[in-house]
């Protein structure tokens, strides 16, 4: 078992996201962001292990890989918070 990571560091040992309408390309810019902003969040709200999180977002259409990667980012750490 991992030791408990510090509120300052996080691992992601896998990422997945489902992103329809967008080509593999987007996609893979979209995830490039996605770790880019969670990299430099900053002090995490949450430590230790958490087995699965979900945040879902509806995106409208005009949503761009950018904004996207941005509200992705900002309920990921919005969810941590709120992990017990």
């Amino acid at each position: 078992m991992a030791a408990p990571t510090p509120a300052s560091a996080l691992s992601i040992d896998r990422l997945t996201l489902s992103l329809p309408g967008l080509s593999p390309a987007q996609g893979r810019e979209v995830a490039g962001l996605v770790a880019a902003g969670l990299a430099a969040a900053g002090t995490l709200p949450q430590s230790g292990m958490i087995p699965r999180l979900s945040v879902t977002l509806r995106a409208g259409e005009q949503a761009t890989p950018e904004s996207l990667a941005r509200r992705i980012v900002a309920e990921t750490l919005q969810a941590l918070a709120r992990t017990p």
